[in-house]
């Protein structure tokens, strides 16, 4: 089981971060794992075929992070851990 909560809560702090910074933060980069869990709780979205999205940000699987550990992908390279 994913507890969505803190993996939100995680990705807040790190856009709030970024934007502090002044950096435009254009999607997450999440574990398969919580990438899964949001394309199970939104079906309707996996079976159009739209980008799964999670605060507004476009989700991006990453076997590299940690499931509680998202990463902010800023623009135009910048990313903020």
């Amino acid at each position: 089981m994913i507890w969505l909560s803190i993996v939100i809560d995680t990705a807040c702090t790190k856009i709030w971060d970024a934007w502090g910074s002044g950096a435009r933060v254009t999607s997450l980069r999440v574990s398969p794992a919580v990438y899964a869990a949001v394309a199970a709780a939104r079906p309707g979205e996996v079976a159009r075929d739209y980008p799964l999205m999670l605060l507004g940000l476009q989700l991006i699987a990453d076997p590299e992070v940690a499931t509680y550990d998202p990463v902010a992908v800023c623009d135009p390279v910048a990313v903020w851990r």
